[in-house]
């Protein structure tokens, strides 16, 4: 199946009466939809601000402020996260920000709209606006050097890989209502999301599903865009039918997971494979250990340098293959990841930049020099942290105990980094060592946590204050 070659004239050709979006408040039709749009682009025209970041928990609204940029030849701008001091920093990267938050524009030098606009902003778009030719995105994510590093997308590009998810999964969505466990302000959900099923006409939720359990009250056909994450908390007695696709993206989803989605609501998953600088790469639906990944149509994969994945695709932007920080081992049937080579990892589906995690660390007064690493702890990935403290931060640790201390440093932490990248787990330590080539011996680091150790969940619980010691390179636990 292959849909109209402009698919922003698609998307904007449609039906004022056509359902668009879905949620607490009820149904909406497109029409409403482009009425935003319209009078939103009359706003943006009257601004200076050529570059606008858009931070949404409302999806509706989200589409709303991308076609109107995309009306205007504005450029939208997707933050990583939306916390007010990570987005402060990205200043230089945006003119304005538009908005679904009454707080996110408090203080802010810059220009600021709140969606939906106020009564007397809403009026009746001046006419009627011709079909957007162009969207000019970027995306930004954390780089290998943990600085957030801006990925540009060109309509062309994103319209490539639409093409492709249209011909894979179209068919099934058709009729269907589209539910997400996931942002709509990263890749994975800007395609999914709000751009497929606009092009589809499927209507979406404008609010995420955050528990299993909301899943059970759907009633007609419906389809659910999750992660590894979600699908790994469904209830083996959870009740729910109607379901015709199930994607998961963001990393790896457990062969048991798999099994118990597909128990659950008829539909194995599908599970694609990508990056916001790639966009997707491959897919796969689970049903043995180690199912190898399947490259999507027009993708050629090729056996880099270190075996890392060498890739060629529609949907980067130039014609130059990309060596990618994935490493790889080709099979007949595509290939197998062997996990990456840098240090961006993901913890509950999220790219997490662990060079960011400790010039974050090494930015606070408490602490002269950190090392960051992930930990497996049980089923769930973490980070620990291994410190030299300042004199400021010993005395805290001294009058504060483990649990506060940590406790305490979380929430310095808390204004630039996800709470999934909050480190969980401490060791201390005079300095920290360095191998014969000047590098930081991980494995050596990483058996500082193997020792037992009181466990310490900072988000729950403080355990009781202990006595520890600095002697030469001996953790503290």
């Amino acid at each position: 199946m292959r849909m109209p070659g402009d698919l922003l004239a698609a998307i904007w050709g449609r039906d004022d009466d056509d359902q668009v979006a879905f949620g607490p408040s009820g149904e909406v039709r497109f029409g409403t939809l482009r009425q935003g749009a319209e009078t939103l682009a009359d706003r943006l025209m009257q601004l200076p601000a050529r570059r606008w970041a858009l931070c949404f928990e409302d999806s509706l609204l989200f589409a709303q402020a991308l076609l109107a940029c995309a009306l205007t030849g504005r450029e939208a701008i997707l933050p990583g996260h939306q916390r007010p001091a990570a987005l402060a920093e990205l200043g230089a990267g945006f003119d304005g920000v538009l908005t679904d938050s009454q707080t996110l524009g408090e203080g802010s030098a810059i220009p600021w709209l709140q969606l939906p606009l106020s009564s007397a902003e809403e009026a009746q778009p001046a006419g009627r606006w011709p079909a957007p030719l162009a969207l000019q995105l970027t995306l930004f994510t954390s780089g290998s050097t943990g600085e957030p590093k801006a990925i540009p997308k060109a309509w062309h590009q994103l319209d490539a890989e639409l093409q492709v998810l249209i011909a894979l999964w179209g068919e099934r969505l058709y009729g269907a209502r589209l539910l997400a466990s996931v942002s709509h302000q990263h890749i994975y959900g800007l395609l999914f999301r709000i751009l497929l099923p606009l092009v589809l006409r499927v209507p979406f939720a404008r609010t995420l599903t955050l528990y299993p359990e909301q899943l059970s009250a759907q009633s007609g056909r419906w389809a659910l865009i999750a992660s590894p994450a979600f699908l790994s908390r469904l209830d083996p007695a959870l009740a729910a039918t109607g379901c015709c696709l199930v994607v998961s993206s963001g990393g790896p989803l457990a062969l048991a997971d798999a099994a118990r989605t597909r128990a659950l609501f008829g539909q194995l998953p599908v599970e694609v494979f990508g990056s916001s600088e790639t966009g997707g790469i491959a897919w796969r639906q689970s049903t043995q250990p180690d199912t190898p990944w399947r490259p999507m149509p027009g993708i050629e994969i090729a056996l880099g340098e270190d075996d890392q994945l060498l890739l060629s695709s529609p949907y980067l932007p130039d014609d130059k293959p990309l060596l990618c920080a994935d490493r790889i081992r080709l099979c007949e049937s595509g290939f197998h990841l062997l996990g990456r080579g840098d240090r961006v990892v993901k913890i509950e589906e999220k790219r997490v930049s662990l060079d960011e995690v400790e010039a974050r660390l090494q930015s606070l007064p408490w602490v002269a020099a950190a090392a960051v690493l992930p930990l497996t702890v049980g089923a769930r990935q973490q980070l620990g942290a291994v410190l030299v403290l300042t004199e400021a931060g010993l005395a805290q640790w001294q009058a504060l105990g483990q649990g506060r201390f940590l406790i305490a440093l979380r929430e310095q932490l808390r204004p630039w980094i996800e709470p999934v990248a909050l480190p969980r787990r401490l060791r201390l330590l005079v300095e920290l060592p360095l191998n014969s080539q000047g590098k930081r011996p991980w494995g050596q680091l990483k058996a500082l946590f193997d020792e037992d150790f009181v466990d310490i969940d900072a988000e729950q619980s403080v355990p009781a204050q202990m006595n520890h010691s600095l002697r030469g390179s001996e953790p503290c636990q």
